[in-house]
């Protein structure tokens, strides 16, 4: 892309005579991948615009779901002069040049297609070698072009691609046509089977008729004319006004209250703007008895299923009006409207029969069907999970700190029976006919019933308080969140220990079935549950770690023992979920382990994040790199039995009493101090050992033949390296600059 900002489409000027246009036109386009595949061409183009030395303008890729626009602006007429010099042997074999020239010059000579007379010495930094100077041969634009175009489309990271046709593919759709053109002049070349002409179409809605194409400038000027706006932003932006102006109308006119507003739906924006190519608004109502459905539902139906903008009044309750974007802006409007009117009726019909059969059976009832349905092939069913389920709530809940129990308002025995009454309903709702009709409802459509049921059953003594009840409605909608890496986590204790044992059994149950994620395969989103587990646990700051988790792997009743697959899993999803936030080499010197509390790592790196501007870390970081490098393996060393008597040198006795006055003598005070987030103190008192062992090291040999004295010693550092080592290994951490 251009440097100076967002890519605009180009007005027809005189700087077109000298800019290469490449236009791909497909069948419709799947949303979804054409912003990667537009910054992917983007990038490709960038790429081999420098290989093939044709200056540096801008890049633009523009893009409908009907075509693919590529511009390379301010070309040159030929390719640019280039040089290099090429290295051969060195020049102690040359032999005599030019007179005597050995066999090694004669074969570097002949290798780069020079005569032996071209070849001369060049000092180099290994030093002095033969070397022929090369120049590249320069091509015109246009013969250089067809090339580069052709190649643009090697290697993009396409999800699915089709072919079409023999020899034609492969692309995300099937490509209709293609154009290119450098200026005026026509440019001829082949794309996954498919030869350029001079011929582009008009819209789909306009008879997606051939037009002839004389230019790049003359190319510009249709694409105004037929209004297509091929700059995505600019096309968002256009929807947005359009929308603006299209609710304006209807509260002027008087068919729709003053109040009514548009619900912000970024995401949703994002995926229309590349649905159309051109377009006009639509509004649309539905009738207001279907507003009894829950709101959610209403959403789903019109936003995630029909791509319709919902509208909403000043005090958040939904409105029975929508907007549409239609892409066919000849239609006629009033059969547009019916249309959408009726598909939405249809499925706010269908989610409301389903709504009223579910609603004469209770939510229990539900999970008594779950026993049909699969949780993994050859690991159980949903019944099984559920068991699995009530097992580790209870179990985590034992775990979880007193503070966290009281923030609830209510005591432990009442939230290990509330637990365990979630555990058995959380995924009831996927047996009810609503979520099979709507499975994106997971969840919401279990807190609905539970609210519902319950609120009509208040004479009921096994009443549920009304703060209770709330917590575990939101815990069966949001115990599914985290869904992905920017998703928001669950607010409440309930939800949080519902999320971390779906997950937890997720993965256990997905590596059980031997759906071990390779590469790019994951069908069943294990890495997502991994990542989400940690950011719960993060977040949280429970106790608990993935080791003890780990070992309750062996009390799930699987099929196999899934304890080494899930270990080894973790610390791979481990490293990538900190890298996401920390440098690679921090995230390494952090040493994060399945052993350590997700909190008690986040907050070690949060330290070592800032230690590189700290006085004395070059210091520090040396006295580690040499413990960690005399010590051929410092846990080992630490068994030996550390003889203070034997202690010979000032130096060594100078660290035997500066560690027990720091109480290193203690091997798990540092740790202890690590737990309650003193890095600071450890790090200083680290600090201060830094002169000391510098001394040891010059004074005494620490790898001493007598094996009494070599063992006194290395249990003397080995203890240093250990405590020192709660920060982390420091030997892995970027080295200081030379400024500081």
């Amino acid at each position: 892309m251009s440097p100076s900002g967002p890519p605009l489409f180009p007005e027809s000027n005189h700087d077109l005579d000298r800019t290469a246009l490449l236009e791909i036109g497909c069948e419709e386009l799947p949303s979804a991948p054409l912003p990667a595949l537009r910054s992917s061409i983007a990038a490709r183009a960038n790429a081999l615009r420098a290989e093939y030395r044709l200056g540096k303008g801008a890049v633009q890729v523009f893009g409908t779901p009907q075509r693919v626009i590529l511009m390379l602006e301010e070309l040159p007429d030929e390719q640019e002069a280039f040089q290099e010099t090429v290295l051969g042997p060195p020049a102690r074999l040359a032999g005599s040049l030019p007179d005597a020239p050995s066999p090694q010059s004669i074969g570097f000579a002949k290798s780069q297609g020079v005569s032996v007379s071209e070849l001369r010495i060049v000092e180099s930094s290994r030093g002095a070698y033969l070397a022929v100077d090369k120049t590249a041969p320069r091509k015109k634009t246009e013969e250089v072009l067809p090339e580069l175009f052709s190649r643009t489309l090697e290697g993009l990271p396409l999800p699915r691609t089709m072919r079409w046709g023999t020899d034609s593919g492969p692309f995300l759709r099937p490509i209709l046509w293609v154009l290119a053109f450098w200026g005026d002049r026509s440019l001829s070349l082949s794309l996954a089977g498919i030869a350029s002409g001079t011929l582009t179409r008009n819209p789909r809605s306009a008879g997606f008729l051939h037009h002839p194409v004389r230019g790049v400038s003359h190319y510009a000027d249709l694409i105004r004319s037929w209004g297509i706006s091929p700059v995505p932003s600019e096309r968002g932006a256009e929807i947005d006004r359009e929308l603006d102006l299209a609710l304006r109308l209807e509260q002027d006119t008087g068919r729709l209250s003053p109040s009514v507003r548009r619900v912000e739906d970024v995401p949703l924006s994002m995926e229309v703007l590349d649905l159309v190519e051109v377009f006009r608004v639509v509004v649309g109502h539905f009738p207001e008895s279907y507003l009894t459905l829950p709101a959610a539902l209403i959403q789903t139906v019109l936003r995630v299923h029909q791509r319709f903008y919902v509208l909403e009044e000043e005090n958040g309750a939904l409105s029975n009006c929508f907007l549409a974007i239609s892409g066919n802006p000849s239609a006629d409007l009033a059969t547009v409207r019916t249309g959408y009117e009726k598909v939405v009726r249809a499925r706010l019909e269908d989610a409301q029969y389903y709504l009223s059969r579910d609603r004469k059976r209770s939510l229990a009832s539900f999970a008594g069907d779950l026993g049909g349905m699969v949780f993994f092939p050859g690991v159980g069913t949903l019944s099984d999970k559920v068991r699995m389920s009530r097992e580790m709530v209870s179990w985590v809940l034992e775990r979880i700190p007193e503070s966290d129990v009281e923030g609830t308002g209510f005591d432990r025995p009442s939230l290990a029976a509330s637990l365990d009454r979630l555990a058995q309903l959380a995924k009831a709702d996927l047996a009810t006919g609503l979520v099979r009709e709507f499975p994106e409802l997971e969840g919401q459509v279990g807190a609905h019933y539970w609210m519902m049921e319950n609120r009509e059953s208040r004479d009921r003594k096994e009443e549920i308080p009304d703060r209770l009840l709330q917590f575990e409605a939101e815990a069966i909608a949001d115990h599914y969140h985290p869904r992905h890496a920017q998703d928001r986590l669950p607010s409440t204790l309930h939800a949080r220990i519902l999320s971390l044992v779906d997950k937890f059994l997720h993965q256990a149950g997905g590596l059980a079935a031997g759906f071990i994620p390779s590469g790019s395969e994951d069908p069943y989103a294990l890495r997502r549950a991994a990542l989400g587990m940690m950011a719960v646990l993060r977040d949280s700051g429970w106790p608990i770690t993935l080791e003890q988790l780990l070992s309750q792997a062996g009390n799930l009743s699987l099929p196999r023992d899934v304890a080494g697959d899930l270990g080894k899993f973790w610390g791979e999803r481990l490293q990538g979920f900190w890298e996401r936030e920390y440098p690679i080499l921090l995230v390494r010197a952090g040493g994060a382990s399945l052993s350590e509390t997700m909190g008690f790592a986040g907050s070690r790196l949060r330290f070592l994040s800032g230690v590189s501007g700290r006085e004395g870390y070059a210091e520090l970081l040396s006295l580690y790199t040499r413990l960690v490098n005399i010590l051929p393996d410092p846990e080992k060393s630490a068994g030996f039995s550390l003889d203070p008597s034997r202690l010979e040198a000032p130096s060594e006795k100078a660290i035997h009493a500066l560690m027990k006055e720091e109480g290193i003598a203690d091997p798990g005070l540092w740790a202890k101090k690590a737990a309650c987030g003193e890095w600071e103190t450890i790090w200083n008192s680290a600090l201060r050992f830094v002169i000391p062992v510098q001394k040891m090291f010059e004074e005494v040999m620490v790898n001493d033949p007598d094996p009494v004295l070599r063992e006194n010693r290395m249990a003397l550092l080995s203890r240093l390296c250990m405590a020192i080592g709660v920060l982390g290994r420091l030997d892995l951490l970027p080295p200081p600059s030379r400024e500081g």
